[in-house]
């Protein structure tokens, strides 16, 4: 149900692998009664800037944040840092490494499609991603475009999901690492959607050791049983529940903005996470 919720800590923009600019995301935020936004796009702040000044028209405080997926035998796990500062050269350096692997990456794959006969170009991989951050959702949507899958979601079943044909796994960070970083640039870490993680239980005390401060327990594709079990291991941890839309505009993932409820209380106690940075400056630019 649209409007649901009045805060969404999980949302992405063309910046990234989404599909709207940060502008128009946040104004379709607002329509659907979404007071509180983090912008949480792949391995970039780059698009807050606008978000804020969009948000502060529209009555919408923008979260700085950005998405750090890392590689581990602890499957998909994704680690989402607030209240990020978008000045800090230090931390863009950091994500521009990591960018520049995902091009890599997305180069690798594209190799991989052309070796088994899907006749992709980077040049319209590139062209898709409009110069946000790469990443496999502009390879699905190449692959749909060109005709080679019914669906966009399809690509990724067939082709690029792990174990897949032209996979090629990540270079980049660690689960561990992607909380330290986001720690030592004054964030606050949460766990994004838990049910990609294999051996949640096992990894979870590790990751609050290194700093995690919250687990989005709330997301569109839990169960109500799933999300007892979040709730319930959060508690244990001293961990945020949190949650979000993780919106991307295309495809099944993710949902609609303002969809999944966020519990009110949710941003106040990330912020009172917050420690000072250790690398870097920060300082506030929220809206």
């Amino acid at each position: 149900m649209i409007g649901r919720s009045a805060v969404d800590l999980h949302t992405h923009s063309l910046r990234s692998d989404g599909t709207l600019p940060p502008a128009a995301l946040v104004r379709r935020a607002a329509a659907n009664g979404v007071r509180i936004q983090a912008l949480s796009d792949h391995d970039t702040l780059a698009g807050v800037d606008e978000a804020i000044a969009a948000g502060a028209a529209l009555g919408v405080r923008i979260i700085p944040a950005t998405e750090l997926n890392t590689e581990s035998e602890w499957g998909d796990v994704h680690v989402l840092g607030y209240f990020l500062d978008p000045a800090d050269d230090a931390l863009e350096e950091r994500l521009r490494w990591l960018r520049e692997h995902r091009g890599r990456r997305v180069e690798l794959m594209v190799e991989r499609l052309r070796a088994l006969g899907y006749a992709i170009s980077l040049e319209r991989v590139l062209e898709l991603a409009q110069g946000g951050s790469l990443g496999r959702p502009h390879l699905a949507s190449a692959l749909f475009e060109a005709g080679y899958v019914p669906t966009y979601d399809a690509a990724f079943e067939a082709l690029i999901a792990k174990d897949s044909p032209a996979y090629v796994a990540r270079v980049g960070l660690t689960p561990l690492e992607a909380v330290a970083l986001i720690r030592a640039h004054g964030g606050v870490p949460s766990l994004a959607h838990p049910g990609s993680v294999i051996g949640l239980a096992a990894l979870l005390p590790q990751l609050v050791a290194a700093g995690l401060a919250g687990m989005e327990c709330h997301y569109g594709s839990h169960t109500p049983e799933f999300t007892a079990y979040l709730l319930g291991l959060a508690a244990v941890h001293g961990l945020v529940a949190t949650g979000g839309s993780d919106f991307h505009g295309r495809g099944e993932h993710g949902a609609e903005l303002g969809a999944v409820p966020v519990p009110a209380d949710a941003v106040w106690m990330l912020e009172s996470r917050q420690r000072p940075a250790t690398i870097g400056p920060f300082r506030s630019r929220e809206g």
